[in-house]
């Protein structure tokens, strides 16, 4: 019949207009600003995911062998150990008994009386001498107020005058934490959030645990974010958004909110040690949108599973990808049935000829 060779071709410019419009779906997707092929999950699904992925993953020997690990660090670091344990009560993991033998004992020496006492006093005195043990309490307090934040810009202040280099990093957080309440609105949230998260980052500045990254958003801050010749003329913090230059300081502070976010999911010993795996603004939003999920279950997590297994876990394809690879495979079985009827047709021949 005449109408199905032509039937075949329009068929056949469908399909060919199919896998067009699919390839250009992807590119357009991959190339629109904004545009992510992975997306957070909501909290039910990430809740769900993350139960797989521990079941999977949090094996009676591996946190045992983590735990164990972490037991010969010297010194320990007891938000790890404590986030393992904790880990592994909320999963029924049992632990071997020589093992949390070990554990206990190593806790009364780390924690003795003593120990707390000689670590607290070299905690409080220099944060780069803190531990992440009992002793490291002792030296955040002060930095988590509006006191330490004075006490900085004073400090560094002082260092100007005599022509000595200024932190820069300390100074910028110290700006943000004393003017929280108006820098919100550059990145949304909370105040309390950012106040937070700043004195969270001064800690781990001066402790030595922020990443290059990190203290690359906050110098670029320093250096474009505020005009430093017009904030001797400010008369209270309230002023504070008239010398700040919004789009320039806007990272710094975003990265500072999702900071305070996990310092309110993990606590503050806990946002310190997820600290050493924060390299961008993304990581800090991520890690603490799954902290806030997963609460006390977050430090261990981020123990067993790893950044990159952790962070992935919480991602999902973007529903427009989803939908352009759905078309795009359509189009291909579509087309490999159109090519299968012609082989065949040609074998067929074939075999006729004979």
């Amino acid at each position: 019949m005449r109408w199905r060779p032509l039937a075949r071709r329009l068929l056949g410019g469908l399909l060919v207009l199919s896998l067009v419009f699919s390839g250009w779906s992807l590119w357009q997707f991959s190339t629109t600003r904004g545009g992510e092929w992975l997306v957070a999950r909501g909290a039910e699904q990430m809740q769900a995911a993350y139960d797989r992925a521990l079941a999977r993953h949090a094996t009676p020997e591996r946190v045992a062998e983590l735990i164990g690990n972490r037991l010969q660090e010297r010194p320990r670091n007891w938000v790890a150990l404590e986030g393992l344990v904790a880990l592994a009560g909320a999963q029924d993991i049992p632990l071997p008994d020589d093992l949390r033998a070990q554990y206990d004992a190593a806790h009364a020496q780390d924690f003795s009386a003593g120990a707390r006492m000689a670590g607290c006093a070299a905690c409080a005195y220099d944060l780069r001498r803190c531990s992440m043990g009992a002793d490291l309490a002792c030296g955040i307090g002060v930095n988590l107020t509006v006191l330490g934040d004075v006490v900085s810009l004073g400090r560094e202040a002082g260092a100007y005058m005599r022509g000595e280099a200024v932190d820069q990093v300390d100074v910028t957080l110290s700006f943000i934490g004393i003017g929280a309440t108006g820098l919100v609105v550059l990145s949304g949230g909370t105040s309390l959030s950012v106040k937070a998260g700043a004195g969270v980052m001064k800690v781990a500045h001066r402790m030595g645990r922020m990443t290059p990254g990190v203290r690359r958003v906050y110098l670029r801050a320093f250096r474009d974010g505020v005009d430093w010749a017009r904030v001797p003329a400010l008369r209270s913090s309230d002023d504070l958004a008239r010398v700040v230059r919004g789009d320039a300081l806007r990272p710094a502070v975003e990265m500072t909110r999702h900071l305070g976010a996990l310092d309110a999911a993990v606590g503050t010993r806990g946002a310190m040690h997820m600290m050493r795996h924060v390299d961008t603004i993304a990581d800090a939003r991520r890690i603490s949108r799954v902290s806030t999920v997963l609460g006390p279950r977050s430090v261990g997590a981020m123990e067993v599973l790893g950044k990159a297994r952790f962070l992935r876990v919480g991602l999902r394809l973007a529903e427009p990808l989803r939908d352009a690879i759905a078309a795009l495979l359509a189009a291909l079985t579509a087309g490999a049935g159109l090519a299968r009827g012609r082989v065949l047709r040609a074998l067929r021949r074939a075999a006729a000829g004979r």
